[in-house]
């Protein structure tokens, strides 16, 4: 009895330890084949990064910092964030800057993968989409010299780019691409001013007109410490992704509200309204509502605009006016219509539905339709 036990002990102890090695090796397989797919993974990502830097090259030069801006929704189209490693190994692999020569702009899940890779020497963009939910490959690729001077000087230029434009030669986004690419050619195109441009996802007077007004409440009421804003977009246009962007002011967290008013309204307020800033100082515990004006007739009076322009030369002109710091200061662009001193109670009033926050700061009677 005693050696058969031993033996069983035996036979027992084998069999642990066989399950015990084949449980190691099936893991070590198993780790492995992982490592393996993931290897290949990032290689045919990085093979991809390659080709259309590479196609780049092949059309506009070498791509250098003094000489490029790329700009892309890698990041944003659904899965595209699998090649941003690979995307930033080739951009540094150049020499390139993030806050000088790119820009990433916001976009849609369902929206393709694209890449704008513009040539400041010769005016030409190299426009890249590619596809990588079956097959990863570059779709589709066309090079344009989108150089504004160019592309404005004659009446015969411009009805050949508005044609291009009416053929989405760059998939629809050929407005956003002249414009963002000729203002940054101009060297005067603000850092701050590109992170909203990111949000925003094209350049135009929406934003600029944004741009200034923020820098006008900062001027004139500063973002000190214990200080915030909270803005009545009223009526609304794309200057409101300027001051979510620039002073995280999220629907979520309370910090802007839009409404639109008609066309009585906007003539009730001076014809010109922009919207209304809260100014909230907690260390003073004041609070403002600080009703302002800005007049795009200023505008598009002063920086060249002729009334037959196609929409991409108006808007483009509109935009460099207001890039100008030198500019900002025009008597009448920006106007103080009203300052309200209001207590948290109104604030709250202000921010209800079906409520006006003009009529509420007793600007606008409420027969006024």
């Amino acid at each position: 009895m005693i050696e058969t036990s031993k033996i069983n002990t035996k036979k027992i102890k084998a069999t642990l330890i066989s399950f015990i090695f084949l449980t190691a090796l099936v893991f070590f397989l198993g780790s492995a084949s992982g490592t393996a797919t993931e290897n290949a993974s990032e290689c045919h990502n990085s093979d991809l990064m390659a080709q259309v830097f590479d196609a780049a090259e092949a059309n506009l030069g070498s791509i250098r910092p003094e000489n490029t801006l790329i700009i892309t929704d890698i990041g944003s189209p659904a899965d595209s964030y699998v090649f941003l490693d690979s995307f930033y190994s080739e951009f540094y692999g150049r020499d390139l800057q993030y806050t000088k020569n790119l820009l990433v702009v916001q976009n849609t899940r369902n929206s393709p993968l694209w890449f704008a890779f513009f040539n400041k020497c010769s005016g030409k963009c190299t426009f890249i989409e590619v596809s990588y939910e079956n097959e990863s490959n570059i779709s589709y690729q066309v090079t344009e010299n989108i150089r504004f001077s160019k592309l404005s000087k004659t009446l015969e230029s411009r009805a050949t780019w508005t044609e291009k434009v009416n053929e989405t030669v760059f998939d629809g986004r050929e407005f956003a691409i002249l414009t963002i690419a000729n203002a940054w050619d101009t060297g005067n195109l603000d850092y701050e001013l590109m992170q909203c441009l990111e949000l925003h996802n094209h350049f135009c007077p929406g934003v600029s007109s944004g741009f200034v007004l923020a820098h006008w409440m900062e001027e004139n009421y500063p973002l000190e410490e214990g200080v915030s804003y909270t803005v009545f977009g009223c009526p609304n246009w794309c200057k409101e992704d300027v001051f979510v962007k620039r002073w995280d002011a999220t629907p979520g967290k309370g910090g802007i509200w839009v409404s639109s008013l008609t066309a009585n309204e906007t003539e009730a307020l001076g014809g010109s309204p922009a919207g209304i800033f809260v100014v909230t100082d907690k260390n003073a515990g004041t609070m403002k509502a600080v009703v302002i004006g800005f007049d795009f007739d200023i505008v598009n009076a002063e920086c060249g605009v002729k009334t037959d322009d196609p929409a991409w030369v108006s808007k483009y002109l509109a935009n460099l006016w207001l890039m100008d710091k030198d500019n900002w200061n025009t008597e009448g662009l920006v106007s103080v219509i009203s300052v309200v001193d209001i207590d948290a109670d109104t604030l709250t009033e202000m921010k209800q539905a079906n409520t006006n926050p003009y009529e509420v700061l007793g600007l606008l009677n409420k027969t006024v339709i």
